[in-house]
């Protein structure tokens, strides 16, 4: 009997209603200059710790397995975590993966069955409740109330997780894409008050001014349902590598390092981190300075729209800003042309990742030339 299936007949039904994770795909990206649209850091490593890695990287064993544990990783972010936070995080506390979505997708799982509720917001990081669609969790997705600057009524959110059997709920704090952050106690009064893990995602809290004060990464044991998320992509600049953390209690811990692959993350990754985590004084001068830029860019744009009603320009706790705008898809277009790459969502919002100097003054002249076309240069 001969067989006449396609490709597409093999699959997981749940599988096809979903698409590739786009990051500007249509877009060559061998045409674009600057590049202000996935919230990297604008510097590179210096030359001296790259030479530094260079000559570590020649002594692994590359026809070995890397340490599943990254013992050596983790005792170093330990150590970077005293130095730069004033921290003092146990490595029993401490999971790492291969980024932190590699874990978030393993929280996700091992949380959750099929028809378990995990509760996200929108907008938010997309990634939260793909993984919960993935295992065919019910994804409840709470939309933010847009005109009061995307706030989110924990009390209420409380209530609804408490009634509803919710198992899960995770957002990032600053947020992924309003910059939003949201207040600590707020957030401990509803961790205390539900009867279910929460994920806090705070890859983009060493951005916000009151940083010690608002993050969980000095107290998350106190809460034996919480989990912190934490980066080594943004403000250490080290995207290219996919190095994250997980930050709980030794019972969550261990259940992630059982749940994850064996060997998740690369030697060569290990090594890179490690030997950047070396550099704390270097690591926070540079992300002063990603601060300054982005103060200056925020401030720039704030100006320049000042009198525009059709423009919205959000206050953000990260290294982005964000604008909205009915004609956010003409500005775009209009920078890509002239080889400026930002994010544009629904037609509606512009996420602009600040970037270095030179950088944000192009890009405040161009958006300024759009703005203001018969304005002489």
């Amino acid at each position: 009997m001969e067989n006449n299936k396609n490709p597409e007949d093999y699959l997981n039904p749940k599988i096809k209603k979903f698409t590739p994770y786009s990051l500007n795909n249509e877009i060559d990206l061998s045409k674009i200059e600057i590049r202000l649209d996935a919230n990297e850091s604008f510097s590179n490593l210096p030359d001296y710790i790259v030479k530094e890695i260079q000559e570590n990287i020649k002594n692994i064993d590359f026809n070995r397995y890397p340490d599943p544990s990254a013992v050596d990783l983790t005792k170093k972010y330990t150590e970077y975590l005293k130095i730069s936070e004033n921290a003092d995080v146990s490595v029993e506390n401490i999971a790492v993966g291969n980024g932190s979505d590699e874990l978030l997708n393993i929280i996700i799982n091992s949380f959750l069955s099929k028809s378990d509720k995990i509760l996200t917001f929108t907008p938010d990081f997309s990634m939260y409740a793909f993984y919960g669609d993935i295992i065919e969790a019910d994804v409840i997705r709470v939309k933010k109330r847009g005109g009061d600057d995307f706030a989110i009524d924990f009390d209420e959110i409380a209530d609804r997780i408490n009634k509803e059997n919710i198992k899960l709920a995770i957002f990032s704090n600053p947020c992924n894409p309003t910059g939003r952050l949201e207040s600590k106690e707020v957030l401990k009064n509803f961790i205390k008050n539900v009867n279910a893990v929460v994920v806090v995602d705070e890859v983009y809290m060493t951005f916000a001014d009151n940083k010690e004060s608002q993050s969980f990464l000095y107290d998350f044991l106190e809460y034996p349902n919480l989990i912190v998320m934490k980066s080594l992509s943004k403000s250490v600049g080290l995207a290219s590598i996919r190095v994250g953390f997980a930050l709980s209690n030794d019972v969550f811990i261990n259940v992630i390092k059982t749940i994850k692959s064996p060997f998740n993350v690369s030697a060569v990754s290990q090594k890179i981190a490690e030997i950047a985590l070396c550099y704390p004084q270097y690591l926070a001068e540079r992300l002063k300075n990603i601060k300054e830029n982005k103060k200056f860019l925020q401030t720039a744009i704030k100006n320049l729209i000042a009198d525009r009603k059709d423009f919205k320009l959000y206050r953000t706790e990260t290294n982005f800003i964000l604008i909205e705008t009915d004609k956010s898809k003409g500005l775009f277009d209009f920078l890509v042309a002239d080889r400026i790459l930002v994010r544009n969502f629904d037609n509606k919002f512009l996420r602009i990742t600040t970037g270095n100097c030179e950088e944000n003054n192009r890009l405040i002249e161009r958006i300024k030339l759009w703005i203001n076309p018969e304005e002489p240069r």
